[in-house]
């Protein structure tokens, strides 16, 4: 009896295994296991400061209310949101202008010790960014740019460069050489066959790379906290510490500032993560 009972089950585990709803369902459940703190911010978002508080924890609200979003939109959040759009934008740009040629350079003019400069470009994201936190600091006292736009493009750009720059190298060294020549044959200097050619052959490379870089940016929080001081400079991962107080944390205004804040780049990555994963994909192989 036992031994027709494990072999009922055993059975009954080999079909599901070879089913093929079964990778659907696995994929269901880790969806919803990853998604669970977004959907139980969202939530909360609608909770009351009291119902927030009260015990024992909801997971619905009782009676949906806006006081959260309210408390949000007429306080510093919407003034930090700019701020990290400007932030993000303005490093993104800088970071790509800069990468794509240097990218070039070393995939397609190698020269003695271009291996040392990529491994330089390595070493200095290895080393942990905390770890750098004192000195970045001291320095942009130095030269006045604490509590600056300035001040916190210049961190979040060396924060992103040298990734950026590894991955549009991979991206580079897999394109066909051919098509470069046929254009220097047709009168193309090196520079026009670059932007000519290049490029737009490589717009999903150059989508990969902002796009990364932007999120990077956006979701910076240590030398943002660090190096502001007032909301006029302060990114909205900041912000949202408004809500935090000595006594009293507002978790109904954070969740509210959460769903505010990253639902335009959760649906900004949805409609692109095709260009990341591509990019990602293609910058990892070594031409």
């Amino acid at each position: 009896m036992r031994e027709k009972s494990e072999k009922k089950l055993s059975k009954w585990f080999i079909d599901f295994i070879e089913s093929p709803i079964t990778p659907y369902a696995v994929l269901c459940i880790l969806a919803l296991f990853m998604l669970s703190p977004i959907i139980l911010m969202f939530l909360n978002s609608f909770k009351s400061i009291t119902e927030a508080f009260s015990w024992p924890p909801t997971i619905f609200p009782r009676n949906l209310s806006l006081e959260a979003y309210i408390r949000v939109f007429t306080s510093d959040v919407p003034l930090t949101l700019r701020n990290s759009i400007i932030i993000s934008l303005t490093t993104t740009f800088i970071v790509v202008c800069t990468a794509l040629p240097t990218a070039y350079g070393l995939s397609r003019y190698p020269y003695r010790g271009s291996r040392l400069t990529l491994l330089f470009f390595l070493i200095s994201r290895i080393i942990p960014p905390l770890s750098l936190l004192v000195p970045f600091y001291l320095l942009l006292s130095h030269l006045r740019l604490v509590n600056t736009f300035l001040g916190l493009i210049i961190v979040d750009t060396y924060l992103s460069l040298p990734l950026v720059i590894w991955m549009l190298k991979g991206f580079f060294d897999e394109f066909p050489q051919e098509l470069i020549d046929s254009a220097l044959i047709d009168g193309c200097s090196k520079i026009g066959a670059f932007l000519r050619v290049v490029l737009p052959l490589t717009s999903i490379a150059i989508a990969a790379a902002a796009i990364i870089t932007f999120l990077w940016t956006w979701n910076e929080f240590i030398y943002a906290m660090v190096f502001t001081t007032t909301s006029d400079v302060s990114p909205i991962t900041v912000g949202i510490f408004t809500f935090v107080g000595d006594e009293v944390i507002e978790w109904n205004s954070m969740c509210a500032v959460g769903v505010f804040t990253s639902l335009p780049a959760i649906l900004f990555f949805i409609f692109a993560q095709k260009y990341v994963v591509e990019g990602l994909t293609k910058g990892a192989i070594k031409g």
